[in-house]
């Protein structure tokens, strides 16, 4: 690739990537009527951008970290068909957690509120969740909610590592396939408890308003 044509593509890829996270990012907890679209969009335009900058800097995916291609050998066919069930499923869960209304339970704490949710009033305290709860709407809410945003932001580390890539940066630390799913892991955990907080300030604005 020519070093114009480079530059140009480069500040492409990035202009798309700074309207997905402006989509993804822009006040995300408030809800409205676009909400669902502008997140989903915002998804479906990163792994956009993610699968053409992939094409353009290693189209026999011999640079490819993805499972099914370092793993199992797969081509782009499998990688395709991977990324577009991945996702619908994530459309269906920002569906699901925007459609949700959080439940107002008096508590001591964002931990209480949590606990009760899913366990009842007299739940034994515990830090691990070792079993599911039978709240099935809420346990679903919380997960679609906690995958959504871990999946998203680990899916932004390759398209940023391509980026380093075509600018010829060397990082020594930085590894896109170790650090999206890193990244994308401790999102996921932060946002559970972020999504219980809803839950437990709902409780605590209801509660002063009485």
């Amino acid at each position: 690739m020519a070093a114009g044509v480079q530059r140009n593509f480069i500040w492409f890829v990035a202009g798309m990537l700074l309207l997905a996270l402006c989509l993804v990012f822009c006040k995300p907890g408030r809800k409205s009527s676009y909400r669902f679209i502008r997140l989903s969009a915002g998804n479906l335009l990163i792994h956009l951008v993610d699968g053409l900058v992939t094409y353009v800097n290693t189209p026999d995916l011999a640079r490819e970290w993805n499972p099914l291609v370092r793993v199992l050998g797969f081509g782009w066919e499998a990688l395709i068909i991977a990324n577009l069930v991945g996702f619908v499923l994530i459309v269906l869960a920002t569906w699901y957690f925007g459609r949700y209304e959080h439940v107002s339970i008096p508590s001591k704490n964002v931990f209480d509120y949590y606990m009760k949710l899913f366990y009842g009033e007299n739940y034994e305290p515990v830090w691990v969740l070792y079993k599911h709860s039978k709240n099935w709407k809420s346990q679903f809410a919380l997960i679609g909610y906690a995958c959504y945003w871990g999946l998203t932001v680990g899916a932004v580390i390759p398209v940023v590592g391509w980026i380093w890539y075509m600018l010829d940066i060397d990082i020594p630390w930085w590894h896109s396939a170790y650090l999206s799913a890193g990244m994308g892991a401790a999102i996921a955990l932060v946002q559970c408890y972020v999504w219980a907080r809803e839950g437990y300030r709902k409780g605590e604005e209801e509660k002063w308003q009485e």
